[in-house]
């Protein structure tokens, strides 16, 4: 099982394609930063990512290591003391 500082470290390794926030009630909220804006037609524009492939390695790390997961639109991860929120940035448009 991976320690809070060990979940940090890997959702880090991810440069800019994730945001992270801490929470106040400790959870840490993960956002996929998919979404670069809106064009001059109010077009949604999607940001590709630097690493698609990291991104999608670090989810499957959270899937494998974590005590339990749930949710479908947003993924909730379980460790043991703290969770993970993963979502993305598109989700807020």
């Amino acid at each position: 099982m991976m320690s809070r500082e060990q979940v940090m470290e890997l959702l880090e390794s991810a440069g800019a394609d994730l945001s992270v926030d801490v929470r106040s009630d400790g959870e840490i909220a993960v956002e996929v930063q998919d979404f670069e804006g809106f064009d001059d037609d109010w077009e949604e524009v999607e940001r590709e990512l630097d690493d698609p492939d990291r991104v999608e390695e670090i989810e499957e790390v959270l899937e494998r290591e974590a005590l339990s997961a749930s949710g479908d639109y947003y993924r909730y991860y379980q460790f043991d003391g703290f969770s993970v929120c993963w979502g993305y940035a598109s989700f807020e448009v």
